[in-house]
């Protein structure tokens, strides 16, 4: 009995044209708008590349200089040397080849740098030349006044050098404009919240015809509702399948490569926004249209908080108001995906899961126990 129920609500689901477009359509449409806007910054603007830049050695080269440049390439990765004549390099930096020219020795002064236009790469390029140019003089100067201490300002400036060190929290980068996706899947998780809307109206006999035509037939009501819950649940979560499918393989958006953990934390948020429809269907007394538009409110209110629209504003409100983020389902979602993408443990992505599934657990008993108590007069 619950199959055949459970056929024909899917089947029923898979009709309703307005849920397929703002379910799978419009999260796709989209995704693809944020792609097209934020793919090409994050390339150019986010993801760190070495600097290449053109190296110029005349006569009386500083063997000093060349040694940082060469340090700087090979173990800090941050610039790409190009050795090549005054010429050629010019003609490199005109192109676009390179970000800017180091000069050693080959005119005055001796060290210099040129660059065509102000940007990150180039300020990076002056703070090394800069930096050096600045030790360089010092040396000179101690050299001059007190040479014995040469040896002691060289060890001052290797302890410098030492106070920070490289560790890795993650093997995937940290772009704050991923949060815009996460929001995007989150809202899509709770656009669910219509379709349990629907169930509860087609379960309650004074808000629809169909639930009436039900509540005097000679199924019980509970399967019946059963396997509406779990039809809806199915048909969102393949529409939020495919969403995620297209964002990470067609769009290309890195969102992590933890496959079966983020089907979980879509198919628990599946469930978290159908709950909440259903739990706003059977509460109260409001009208079908009423109770239609405080889903949307909803919806659009938590995805809002989760940083949809503004990137900043999750962090604002883990900022000034972290137990709205506890109990907001977008941030959950938001907050599950992003930890499960940046950290390499799973506790913090685990307290997200336990968020989201009390709060299922906690808005369907509550229908649940809303249901059981209901008795119509007459139908």
């Amino acid at each position: 009995m619950f199959f055949r129920l459970y056929k024909y609500s899917l089947l029923r689901s898979m009709r309703q044209k307005l849920n397929i477009f703002w379910s799978l359509l419009f999260p796709i449409i989209l995704g693809t708008l944020f792609q097209l806007s934020f793919g090409g910054f994050l390339d150019k603007e986010v993801v760190f590349h070495q600097i290449p830049v053109a190296y110029v050695e005349g006569e009386g080269a500083d063997a000093a200089w060349k040694e940082v440049l060469e340090a700087l390439e090979e173990d800090s990765g941050i610039i790409q040397l190009q050795p090549a004549g005054e010429e050629e390099a010019k003609a490199l930096l005109r192109e676009g080849e390179v970000k800017g020219i180091y000069y050693n020795g080959a005119g005055s002064p001796q060290i210099r740098l040129t660059v065509s236009e102000q940007g990150i790469d180039e300020s990076i390029l002056s703070a090394v030349f800069e930096q050096y140019g600045g030790i360089r003089k010092a040396f000179a100067q101690i050299g001059k006044e007190r040479p014995q201490g040469i040896q002691e300002a060289a060890e001052a400036i290797e302890k410098e050098c030492q106070y920070i060190k490289e560790w890795e929290i993650s093997s995937q980068p940290i772009v704050n404009t991923l949060d815009y996706f996460y929001s995007l899947l989150a809202m899509n998780c709770l656009m669910g919240a219509t379709a349990g809307l629907a169930c509860a109206v087609e379960i309650k006999a004074d808000l629809s015809s169909l639930a009436a035509r039900r509540a005097v037939s000679g199924t019980g009501r509970f399967p019946v509702l059963l396997a509406d819950l779990a039809a809806v649940v199915t048909m969102q979560f393949f529409y939020l399948v495919f969403s995620a499918s297209y964002l990470l393989f067609a769009m290309k958006v890195p969102m992590g490569n933890r496959w079966g953990l983020m089907l979980l934390t879509l198919f628990l948020g599946c469930v978290l926004g159908v709950t909440l429809g259903f739990f706003i269907g059977v509460a109260g007394k409001m009208s079908e249209n009423m109770k239609e538009g405080l889903c949307v409110g909803i919806m659009m209110v938590s995805s809002f908080f989760s940083g949809l629209m503004v990137a900043e504003m999750r962090w604002v409100v883990e900022r000034f108001a972290p137990w709205f983020a506890r109990i907001n389902p977008a941030s959950l979602i938001v907050r599950a995906f992003y930890s499960l993408n940046v950290y390499e443990t799973y506790g913090q992505y685990a307290q997200c899961l336990g968020g989201i599934a009390a709060l299922s657990l906690l808005l369907g008993a509550g229908a649940f126990v809303i249901i059981r108590r209901e008795r119509y007069a007459s139908v």
